[in-house]
């Protein structure tokens, strides 16, 4: 008998298994024929409590949430799934969208975060999404980042403030306030300024009546925008695999010990941000360097620590006139 007991076949794990927490049971049944319609298998919870306890007992691959529930803020249910199953995908679906619920959803890992109304077709975009994160998760493909502690962004200087006023003042003056104007404000408190400050975000959102939500969402798609001080030079170093061989960890390793910061972070006089790009597509020229938009070929560790020494002479050289 033992014997045949061990020789039963373990049913496989049906994957993705989603939940979704969402306390209006028409909007719940809504997203469940959606899902269901595309073959993914789904439990639903109608408040905080219920949703920890099906979490509890099962597990799931992505959480849609809603924020507004009858007994636990949605927030922090997030919060608690993300600190006990960080291989949780999460997905916020809310009526109720601000700028600093949208990055307090990114900041405890969500992956997308949708303003009710949506569209069946922007759901399932953010689904497909997410659970391609989850699998590279699975995979492995995220221990590189999960390997690395993150790096405490920049918080903007008084004068940086100061500065932020006087751009917004411009652009009252120079655009209507229409959303087809979204991208071209964004793009003119970034390249005076260096980056877009959170709180910015909402005085656009109202400005071009645009959903702050959506303002955010477009902030954060786009790689040239950035909601963080930067230093007065970026500094891309490649990590591909012909940059790898010839020595990109050693120039790593230079900046580093010479300018006492890692990928991700500034340097403490805010001169100099520190990025790595999976690959350039220079590979005859490896290894390569990228200083703001100047492109640096066959770098060592010693030309490249002359040449961001010497940007920072010259611009030493240029505040002292």
């Amino acid at each position: 008998m033992e014997q045949a007991r061990e020789a039963l076949p373990v049913e496989p794990r049906i994957w993705p298994q989603i939940l979704i927490m969402e306390d209006e049971m028409s909007v719940a049944k809504g997203l469940e024929l959606v899902l269901s319609d595309e073959g993914y298998t789904v439990d639903l919870a109608m408040t905080g409590r219920s949703a920890l306890d099906n979490f509890s007992q099962k597990a799931f691959d992505l959480l849609i949430a809603d924020l507004r529930l009858p007994d636990i803020d949605g927030m922090e249910v997030i919060k608690k799934v993300k600190n006990s199953r960080p291989d949780t995908e999460v997905i916020v679906v809310t009526g109720y969208s601000t700028v600093s619920s949208a990055v307090e959803a990114m900041k405890l890992g969500a992956t997308d975060y949708l303003s009710k109304p949506f569209t069946d077709d922007e759901l399932m975009s953010a689904v497909r999404v997410a659970l391609q994160e989850k699998k590279a998760f699975n995979t492995g493909a995220a221990e590189a980042a999960v390997a690395e502690p993150p790096v405490p962004a920049l918080e903007p200087l008084p004068e940086d403030l100061q500065r932020v006023q006087e751009i917004m003042t411009q652009v009252w003056k120079e655009f209507s306030g229409t959303r087809e104007e979204l991208i071209p404000i964004l793009q003119k408190v970034q390249n005076h300024l260096g980056f877009i400050p959170e709180s910015t975000l909402e005085e656009i959102a109202r400005f071009t009546r645009t959903p702050a939500a959506s303002v955010y969402g477009i902030a954060t798609f786009y790689e040239q925008f950035r909601l963080h001080p930067v230093g007065r030079h970026i500094v891309k170093v490649c990590r591909g695999t012909a940059c790898h061989v010839k020595g990109a960890e050693r120039i790593l390793s230079e900046i580093e010990t010479r300018f006492g910061m890692s990928p991700g972070q500034t340097s403490d006089d805010r001169m100099f941000t520190l990025e790595t790009v999976a690959c350039f597509g220079s590979c005859a020229i490896a290894p390569v360097v990228v200083v703001d938009d100047s492109v640096k070929a066959r770098m060592n560790p010693t030309k490249t620590r002359e040449v961001m020494e010497g940007m920072d002479h010259e611009n030493q050289d240029q505040d002292q006139q």
